[in-house]
């Protein structure tokens, strides 16, 4: 009998351990996205000198992503968590293509309307920032305490 007890002892254990790498992995997933942007834009510099893009992508980004949370916030109760984080996490990857894409259709030439695509993009990325640092820490709330500290671990890397 503690034999068996012993061996849940250590399946709860294992999947802790599991669950704790999941998390992390989730959260990387929000960090090199917005990350990869912050990364590129040295390129944007170089590409549009006369736009200011290090300031700008930035002030793009923070209303969508404050105007989304705020929304989002308010109608809690009628969301589902796990199809924002979906919604979220797809939203960054498709983000993250669309810049490549724009940056390869125009072969690097600045020009506004490339610039106003990569500030679109921007916007996008704050929405989908939105969708999953409120749906993941949602969720990560009613499991154990550890997983909100893996989780809330990129957000600290990003120096918010």
């Amino acid at each position: 009998m503690t034999f068996q007890i012993e061996s849940e002892e250590a399946i709860k254990k294992k999947g802790r351990t599991v669950a704790m790498v999941v998390c992390w992995f989730l959260g990387n997933g929000s960090l090199i996205a917005w990350n990869s942007m912050l990364t590129i834009e040295d390129y944007y510099v170089k590409v549009f000198p006369r736009y200011h893009p290090t300031r700008v992508l930035t002030i793009v980004y923070q209303p969508f992503a404050f105007v989304t949370v705020a929304i989002l916030a308010y109608n809690e109760a009628k969301l589902n968590t796990r199809k924002r984080n979906l919604f979220g996490y797809t939203l960054f990857f498709i983000s993250t293509v669309l810049v490549i894409i724009l940056d390869l259709a125009t072969s690097g030439r600045g020009g506004i309307g490339t610039f106003i695509g990569v500030c679109v993009l921007s916007a996008a990325f704050g929405i989908a920032d939105a969708h999953v640092q409120g749906g993941m820490v949602g969720d990560l709330a009613l499991m154990q305490p550890e997983f909100i500290q893996v989780i809330s671990s990129y957000s600290n890397c990003l120096n918010y």
